[in-house]
């Protein structure tokens, strides 16, 4: 019987081999695999191509680029680029953690783990942000911090200029995907300890300066977190909490009128898609504690309850949640990401999805057995949308 490929491609069926299993013959051809001669796949029209490659979970698609220079230039011809964002769904993907080769990635749509090789030696640094499809990689936390932003699915990167932030306080990015280009932010200290703020360009290739930040704050070393043109984090410690925020394009540094949540453990600040959100323990009745989900409604400024972690999920985080481990938080799209920061131990992984309201576990199946000691500040990763076309 003529296997399927050899049919749709009007091709002769001997031009397939048939590979059966031990002890089966050709009458048992149900369970029997087809390994297509090479003559066949350099004869697939360009169309069935494209439809196979559209079928292709997205890691997949990036080990077929290997195959040949027609298969690579087919992944980027911008044809395919907008029929796959309009016919599938990119779910995001997690940073959990790096090496000095590869990241450790979970798969949130195919809930697999993954590892994707780093094409520079990464032995000192470390994620620090994400956007449209890029990651940031830089040596914060050390004197004279280098940076790499790049699309670690197409495997591109560049090695930014050298800045005169000589530590990193906190750093954020933006993908402007209009004009497919990137600015890096950074908030943190000149070599005679005064502040500084500085912005890189994508399309300049340049840091310029930014706004200085007030002496008199405590700037957290979270990610900041963009929304609608500013970036936003909170200020420490958090018995005098304060949201702050930088407008990029006006340059300056503002306090964000809003009433924090007094008595609170572990603030976050993440943003899905338009909304503004506050993610805080609180003591609760008999001992224990809630994790609120608070919105900043910005034509009052005040923090709106609209959910609270499951009483039993809270109880595992409960069980784990030190003063050295504290609850960490990130997003990407509706999705809500919840765990305890660490450098070498994996703790649970909780997912909440905004739009539906719905709270899930993450899988633990598959994750390195142990992680490498590596500086990853407060957060034990990020999340971020996975994109064939962010341009670095």
């Amino acid at each position: 019987m003529p296997s399927v490929a050899a049919a749709a491609l009007n091709q002769d069926p001997e031009n397939a081999a048939m590979v059966m299993n031990d002890g089966e013959d050709e009458s048992s051809s149900s369970n029997a695999t087809v390994s297509l001669d090479s003559k066949i796949w350099n004869k697939l029209p360009p169309e069935l191509l494209e439809k196979i490659h559209l079928c292709l979970p997205l890691i997949s698609l990036v080990r077929f680029r290997s195959v040949c220079k027609a298969w690579d230039r087919s992944v980027f011809d911008e044809g395919f680029i907008q029929a796959r964002k309009q016919s599938v769904s990119q779910k995001p993907w997690i940073i959990v953690t790096t090496t000095a080769l590869s990241m450790s990635m979970f798969d949130t749509g195919d809930e697999t783990w993954i590892d994707i090789p780093i094409p520079f030696n990464a032995s000192k640094v470390h994620v620090v942000a994400a956007a449209g499809g890029l990651l940031c990689f830089s040596n914060a936390w050390f004197q004279w911090p280098g940076m790499y932003v790049g699309n670690p699915v197409t495997n591109r990167w560049r090695h930014l200029p050298p800045m005169n932030t000589f530590l990193i306080i906190t750093v954020g990015m933006v993908y402007f995907d209009d004009t497919q280009t990137f600015k890096v932010f950074v908030c943190g200290r000149r070599e005679d300890d005064n502040l500084i703020t500085e912005v890189y360009d994508s399309v300049e290739d340049s840091w310029t300066p930014g706004g200085l930040p007030a002496a008199s704050r405590k700037y957290g070393g979270d990610t900041l977190v963009w929304r609608d043109g500013v970036f936003y984090c909170l200020t420490f410690p958090y018995s005098t909490l304060n949201l702050i925020a930088y407008d990029l394009a006006k340059g300056i540094w503002f306090d964000v009128p809003v009433y924090m949540p007094s008595a609170i453990m572990s603030p976050n600040v993440v943003a899905c898609h338009d909304k503004l959100l506050l993610i805080y323990a609180m003591e609760a009745e008999e001992g224990h504690f809630v994790i609120r989900v608070s919105e900043l409604d910005f034509d009052i400024y005040e923090w709106v309850e609209v959910e609270r972690m499951p009483p039993q999920m809270c109880r595992e985080f409960e069980n784990l949640m030190v003063q050295t481990k504290p609850l960490c938080c990130f997003s990407t799209g509706d999705l809500i990401f919840f765990t305890i920061s660490s450098n070498t131990t994996y703790y649970p992984g909780a997912v909440f999805d905004l739009k539906n309201r719905v709270w899930t576990w993450w899988p633990s199946a598959g994750f390195p057995p142990h992680l490498p000691e590596v500086n990853m500040g407060r957060t034990i990763g990020l999340s971020f949308e996975p994109r064939l076309h962010a341009l670095v």
